[in-house]
């Protein structure tokens, strides 16, 4: 029967002898072996109990390894001053600050940047290629027009602007500018509310029917009133609004939801455009739209009256859509003493929907390019 030339305690005795820092050389020469003999042991005793101590020793070093680094990613946020929301600048800035005390890994994994990124900016420190110096470009455009929206405009507002500049880009690298100056548009809180449908009334019929998509200007006027809060009361906001260019024509403010509101309101509509003929009102069926006086008025200049189903402000979804972006983009963001003040942001604001903010509905253009754009038609013929 065959049996082992090498007993277990001579394999032992070769391992150990190696595994003491002596060469492959040494080893073979002193023992009398072949090399893959060796490493054919080397290999059998590392799964054995023999060298538990040596792996449980090992482990215990890479765990204080671990909590060493732990601690010093810790240190790293600490003094960065850097959060959750600091852009790639500032974060590549705190790394070249503290590389000096810490290792370039510890930084980049506590602030969670690639360090493949790191590097490349330092690589591109002195030298930048083409896309990075226009990216320096439309930073400051972007910056610009951010600022001269006074913090409404997203991505898809911002890249409509740049291509009227001249520079057609992907939303995505607007973002990825934007996230890069650390802008964003605030999200302010939005009031839920409840409809509560009500029986119609036959005599106030929607005419308009939802056709909210004209083919010329002062066919049809929308409007509707909504509220501002002011120092414990409510201040209140009457719009008209033309459905062809979505263009806010006039609008009007009172302390008092009442039909002189209304009437003012649609007297300077019909002043800012001339008293067009052909003309529909639509509205809801409140009050100040349906009393004698207005319907008489309306009649007087021979405009049509149009009126929502109760309880359904889809019907009205153009004026509804409006003072939800004006809520969102500029009421929530201020608190008001006077109803001065609620009349210059007001005024503000509206010269800023006509003139400066393009409509997704107008594909991306805004209501006085449209107009503007219809009325060169005519005159070509």
């Amino acid at each position: 029967m065959f049996t082992s030339k090498y007993t277990t305690s001579f394999k032992r005795e070769v391992v150990k002898f190696y595994l003491d820092n002596h060469s492959v050389k040494d080893t073979l020469s002193k023992f009398d072996i072949v090399e893959s003999t060796l490493f054919e042991w080397r290999k059998e005793f590392l799964k054995c109990n023999f060298y538990k101590r040596s792996k449980d020793r090992l482990n215990e070093y890479k765990q204080k390894a671990h909590q060493k680094k732990l601690e010093q990613m810790l240190k790293v946020l600490q003094l960065s001053g850097c959060n959750i929301s600091s852009s790639t600048d500032e974060k590549i800035c705190v790394i070249e600050r503290l590389a000096g005390k810490f290792s370039i890994r510890v930084l980049c994994e506590a602030l969670n940047v690639p360090r493949g990124t790191y590097y490349n900016r330092q690589r591109r420190k002195y030298f930048q290629t083409k896309t990075e110096l226009e990216d320096e470009k439309l930073k400051t455009l972007i910056k610009k027009i951010f600022q001269k929206s006074n913090g409404r405009f997203g991505k898809k507002p911002i890249k409509q602007k740049l291509a009227e500049c001249g520079y057609n880009i992907s939303e995505k690298r607007v973002s990825r500018l934007m996230n890069e100056l650390n802008i964003r548009v605030e999200k302010p809180k939005f009031i839920k509310f409840h409809i509560h449908h009500k029986l119609k009334r036959k005599k106030f019929r929607n005419l308009l029917e939802r056709k909210f998509q004209q083919d010329r200007p002062n066919a049809v006027w929308v409007s509707d009133i909504t509220y501002i809060r002011i120092k414990g009361k409510f201040i209140f906001l009457c719009s008209i609004i033309d459905l062809f260019s979505r263009k806010v024509i006039a609008y009007g403010l009172s302390d008092k939801i009442d039909t002189a509101l209304t009437l003012g309101t649609f007297d300077r509509a019909c002043i800012e455009r001339g008293r067009p003929e052909n003309l529909m009102f639509h509205s809801d069926q409140g009050i100040q739209y349906t009393s004698f006086l207005f319907r008489e008025y309306l009649e007087e200049n021979k405009v049509q009256a149009s009126y929502s189903n109760p309880g359904t402000p889809y019907d009205n979804a153009v004026c509804e859509s409006f003072f939800g972006n004006l809520k969102k983009e500029c009421i929530y963001h201020h608190k008001y003493q006077t109803l001065e003040d609620v009349e210059g942001i007001v005024e503000e604001y509206v010269f800023f929907f006509n003139g400066y903010r393009p409509h997704r509905k107008l594909k991306m253009l805004t209501p006085n390019q449209v107009e503007e754009q219809y009325f060169e038609q005519i005159k070509r013929g």
